[in-house]
């Protein structure tokens, strides 16, 4: 373009050149830089003055030349010494902030009280001086002037890789800061940290100078936090920080060595009644002798970490099958064995999940879901067991998830119901009440067993919603009832143990006007495997509010006496059980005659389960029997079936028979 311009035109284009040129100095500590912007466009300002005096000869194109020439020298000449200077600034710079290091070191002197002191050697690493603190850990050595440095500390180290990386530090005659070296006194081991620059006279080396500290006690503390953080105070055992920090680098060696593991996922079986029958510290010591009893299994660099309460998790390195099912084993029939604590004889179980890597997964998640879930099988065997993850088990979670997610959404739409069976007066034959029993239908899978769905409500956390509902419809359907009839409903240890449960019976009784005395709540006497007097105090709660209070099950678990003697059951409810065999098991008999027998002089009710003939209820009524439930008076029945069930039974003559049920 500046050929071929006007004056103007031309006035422009070289100004705008000459700010361009200069711009190639923002890059002066790259001085090549400089060096290639600049020179291309002087090059093409060359070419368009010479092609300008071609078009049409002026002086005045000779003149800008001689003008390029001189810029052009002012400008590479500018960025060559902007480029040594910034450069020269840089290294002065860094040596200034080393020097500085070095003086305040060498302006702390020897400080007995924190035990530092200092140090300096000649070019062949003698020492120039004695140093006393360092002496008075090397008793033996008499004064150190004159030795050589390295060995002296040789003699008394005793980590020989911490010996090492100061020796190449020294030797390389490299800068050194706050290096932690151990090192053997007379009666204990001393912890030093060593700082120390190189001394060059005209570029030649000439020793060293530092600054020596003993910080023993420091190193101690920080060492007993640091061990204290990743541990368990309870057993000592790795937490689950170092469980996490562990399980990354046996994963990352899994990638980069190939070499297996088995991660085992371990849990104690039914820990929780030791700690609330025997006490917290009985459970604490339990746990100590298991974490021993399992740590006396492990070889081959294995480790053990508690994660939480009774749960551990186990890494198995360079794992087989064979050996991790062996380990598994061997760590089950370890803690199987009785022992005593505090003259108790403390009888525990473990269930044990396997998970190998790379087989059950790479990473951490997919590794600890399959241990877990190989856990949770051997949990559902009855646990003091193991199983080893196989893939199918991940499909039953994703069914189960599944299952709970639609469990989830039954409970907010209302799909679940209940149907009412009745219970009937053993002794007048007429209709007492009924029992509501949960029942749910699933859109696909279909009927689903409650005993599943109940389990599967606890496990998610969902039982106290799905408890709270069913309890509301109970009681907002037994109100349209006679008023000589009652509603029994079963409630969960997730229910009873909620904070709110009291609160919330007397909300659903305001609301529904339904009298509290025509209200059962029936409680399973396994709840009180895991009471404690909270538990009592619900139910003294509930009894004073007026809801009588019913212990099912009875005979199947166990003490069921002592829970009569602590808590005024208003009933308790014979198991099915005992009622099928007792006309072919002589001791069957026995035990319902027996237990009518206590509940008559406790002036408890006594319902009987599972009453199926006519023998089975003139046997159970001629033996006092309170009350009978079974199908021989009528299978569980959805509500809307209810009130003609109870118009028909106070028409006919009391005591249905299973043949008047069906026509």
């Amino acid at each position: 373009m500046f050929p071929n311009g006007s004056d103007q035109e031309q006035t422009l284009i070289a100004g705008d050149i000459v700010a361009l040129i200069a711009t190639s100095l923002s890059i002066s500590p790259f001085f090549c830089g400089t060096v290639a912007l600049s020179t291309t466009m002087i090059a093409g300002c060359i070419v368009a003055l010479s092609l300008a005096w071609l078009l049409q000869p002026d002086t005045l194109y000779v003149v800008l030349m001689m003008l390029l020439g001189i810029y052009a020298a002012f400008i590479l000449g500018l960025g060559r010494a902007v480029s040594i200077l910034l450069k020269r600034y840089i290294i002065t710079s860094l040596e200034l902030e080393e020097q500085t290091e070095i003086v305040r070191l060498m302006l702390r002197r020897s400080d007995q009280s924190v035990g530092e002191w200092v140090w300096e050697t000649d070019v062949s690493g003698h020492l120039t001086s004695s140093i006393p603190a360092l002496e008075a850990i090397f008793q033996d050595a008499g004064s150190l002037a004159g030795k050589q440095f390295l060995q002296t500390l040789e003699e008394h180290v005793t980590a020989h890789a911490q010996w090492h990386h100061l020796a190449e530090c020294m030797q390389s005659h490299l800068f050194f800061r706050d290096l932690i070296v151990s090192l053997k006194s007379e009666h204990s081991i001393r912890v030093l940290s060593l700082t120390g620059h190189p001394l060059f006279n005209n570029d030649e080396f000439t020793g060293y100078r530092g600054i020596g500290a003993d910080i023993t006690r420091d190193y101690t503390l920080d060492q007993q936090a640091s061990f204290r953080a990743a541990h368990d105070s309870l057993t000592g055992l790795p937490n689950r920080y170092a469980y996490e920090d562990s399980l990354r680098a046996v994963l990352v060696k899994l990638s980069r060595e190939q070499t297996p593991f088995a991660l085992l996922a371990l849990d104690l079986d039914k820990f929780k009644p030791i700690n609330d029958t025997l006490g917290h510290a009985i459970g604490d010591q339990t746990l100590i002798e298991i974490s021993k009893r399992l740590q006396s299994c492990l070889k081959n660099n294995d480790t053990l970490f508690r994660i939480g309460g009774d749960e551990m998790m186990l890494i198995h390195h360079h794992a087989s099958l064979d050996s991790a099912t062996h380990l598994a084993m061997q760590l089950v029939t370890t803690v199987a064995n009785p022992f005593f604590i505090a003259e108790t004889v403390i009888q525990c179980s473990i269930s044990a999940g396997i998970a190998l890597a790379p087989v059950a997964g790479s990473n951490e998640s997919a590794l600890q879901e399959a241990a877990d879930l190989a856990l949770y099988e051997a949990k559902r065997h009855g646990g003091n067991t193991h199983r080893v993850f196989v893939p199918s088990y991940r499909a039953v979670a994703d069914s189960r998830r599944d299952l709970i997610r639609d469990l989830r959404e039954a409970i907010q739409t209302q799909s679940i119901t209940l149907y009412y069976q009745p219970i009937i007066n053993a002794q007048t034959r007429h209709l007492a009440g009924f029992e509501a029993l949960a029942r749910w239908t699933h859109p696909i899978l279909g009927p689903i067993p409650p005993d599943r769905f109940i389990r599967l409500a606890e496990e998610a956390g969902l039982m106290h919603d799905l408890g709270y509902a069913l309890l509301a419809e109970a009681c907002c359907t037994a109100r349209t009832w006679p008023q000589n009839l009652w509603v029994s409903v079963n409630i969960s240890v997730d229910q009873l143990y909620h904070r709110s449960f009291v609160q919330e019976v007397r909300k659903i009784l305001k609301e529904t006007s339904y009298p509290p005395k025509r209200l059962q709540l029936e409680v399973i006497e396994t709840i009180f495997m895991e009471s404690d007097a909270a538990t009592y105090g619900v139910l003294q709660e509930l009894d004073a509010l007026g809801v009588r209070i019913v212990l099912d099950d009875f005979g199947k678990g166990y003490s069921s006496l002592g829970y009569l003697r602590f808590f005024p059951f208003s009933k308790i409810k014979l198991d099915a059980s005992f009622v099928r065999d007792m006309l072919s098991d002589s001791r069957s008999a026995a035990i319902v005659s027996a237990v009518i027998a206590l509940a008559g002089d406790l002036g408890v009710a006594v319902t009987a389960e599972g009453v199926e003939t006519e023998e089975y209820f003139h046997r159970l009524s001629n033996k006092g029997c309170t009350e009978v439930q079974g199908y021989l008076f009528g299978y569980p029945m959805p509500k809307e079936r209810v009130a003609s069930f109870i118009a028909l039974n106070s028409r006919r003559v009391p005591f249905i028979t299973q043949s008047t049920l069906q026509s």
